[in-house]
């Protein structure tokens, strides 16, 4: 009895173990909290709690990244507000000014970590790190802090990360298949490149966002299933961004610059006219308006010019038995058509100011998605060229290579050309 008793335990404990490994498409939040104070929401000062809750209800996030926390009770505490969570680590950074508090970086998810660790770069800047566990895969993930003046890309950051990658590749156990980055920018530069990680910018919260997005997220050997989506959070000074990634593929879908990332109980439809801020149909009501308001002014005119013809339809008297001469029938009928005229002209200036916006707002938005095609080019032929650098010296190395090795060379040039046939695949596929 006691050993069927332990069967049944351990095989309990595998199917929780299982169900608890996250997938390998999995939905990461990255949150820059800003050392706010998180209250029980309900009570006075839990506002922002209340409004990362809600954050944390709609996005249902598998992976949380935490920059700009007080203390590891304050990460906690906003594990709580979503049952599932567990606290992975949090940094403990002394403050460099004894008034003002550190801000603490943090990694929550719905599962335990096989190792995590945190590093303080300069000033309170640095990461918080742990390796999860997703499908099959093992999954790198950082929080990112900078110090920088509205958490600008730091150079000593973006290099301590970079470095950090290349020493996690060459672990002999727990060693990542691939990595995200999410929190504070990095700096955009060759190095960035060469290490195979990869960006797609969030879209504002609006039209005309009232505070600027300071986070972002990279990927290396895993891809973006949808762009990132920037949400205001009422009370911080910069939205929260959230993405959803497989960590099975090297590539970011073939959408992933237009597929919008929808919470549960959305549509597209729903999403446009959220961050819209004028809706669509207000475009197409402009000229049936302004139809309507010409036919309207038509009939008035046709009517003010009618003589009446009966004593029912003829202007009553004023002050006592004087009646209005055609002096005064004409200068009330001018008056009338001078503001006529003058409303119908404001209506229609008002409605060319109005298709200039929004035309002006759609060369913007083109002029953005150009910008970043272009950017995605030039990533990705200096990714080609880094490519076939690295071939042409592994022929020179096959012709001087003993034939024990000449099939781990031959075996590595092969996989790097079809990394080249593929990032030239993408390449075609962007430019078109």
């Amino acid at each position: 009895m006691k050993k069927l008793f332990a069967v049944v335990s351990v095989a309990l404990a595998s199917v929780i173990a299982q169900a608890a490994t996250l997938p390998e498409k999995l939905r990461v939040l990255a949150v820059d909290l800003d050392r706010a104070l998180i209250e029980t929401p309900g009570v006075p000062g839990g506002e922002i709690a209340q409004q990362v809750r809600t954050l944390l209800e709609n996005a249902d996030p598998d992976v949380v990244c935490l920059q700009g926390v007080l203390d590891w009770e304050t990460a906690e505490r906003v594990g709580r507000l979503k049952p599932g969570f567990r606290l992975v680590t949090c940094s403990a950074f002394e403050a460099k000014n004894p008034n003002v508090p550190a801000a603490q970086v943090a990694i929550l998810a719905r599962d335990k970590a096989a190792i995590s660790w945190v590093e303080e770069v300069s000033d309170n800047g640095g990461f918080a790190f742990a390796v999860l566990q997703a499908g099959s895969r093992k999954l790198g993930v950082f929080s990112v802090q900078s110090t920088l003046a509205n958490s600008a890309a730091s150079a000593p950051l973006t290099e301590r990360i970079l470095a950090e990658i290349s020493k996690l590749q060459k672990f002999p156990q727990n060693r990542p298949d691939s990595f995200l980055v999410a929190g504070s920018a990095l700096v955009k530069s060759s190095p960035i490149v060469e290490a195979g990680l990869q960006s797609i910018s969030a879209e504002a919260p609006g039209a005309y966002p009232t505070s600027p997005i300071r986070a972002e997220f990279w990927v290396n050997k895993a891809g973006f299933i949808a762009r990132p989506r920037a949400v205001a959070i009422k009370g911080l000074k910069a939205p929260a961004i959230v993405s959803d990634f497989d960590a099975g593929s090297s590539f970011s879908t073939k959408f992933a610059y237009q597929t919008p990332l929808l919470f549960q109980g959305e549509s597209p439809a729903s999403l446009q006219a959220a961050v819209t801020a004028t809706p669509p149909e207000g475009r197409s009501l402009v000229w049936p308006v302004g139809i309507a308001t010409a036919f309207l002014v038509l009939f008035l005119l046709v009517l003010l010019r009618r003589t009446p013809t009966s004593t029912e339809m003829a202007l009553m008297p004023v002050n006592g038995n004087q009646q209005l001469g055609p002096t005064e029938k004409e200068q009330i009928r001018t008056g009338m058509l001078d503001w006529l005229k003058s409303a119908f002209l404001q209506r229609l200036l008002s409605q060319r100011q109005q298709m200039l916006n929004n035309e002006a707002e759609a060369t913007r938005r083109t002029m953005v998605i150009e910008e970043k095609l272009s950017n995605l080019q030039n990533a990705l032929q200096s990714r080609i060229g880094a490519y076939e650098a690295r071939i042409e010296r592994l022929e020179v190395e096959l012709t001087a290579a003993t034939s024990e090795n000449r099939d781990l060379i031959r075996s590595q040039i092969d996989l790097l050309k079809e990394k080249v046939a593929k990032a030239k695949e993408e390449r075609a596929y962007t430019r078109n």
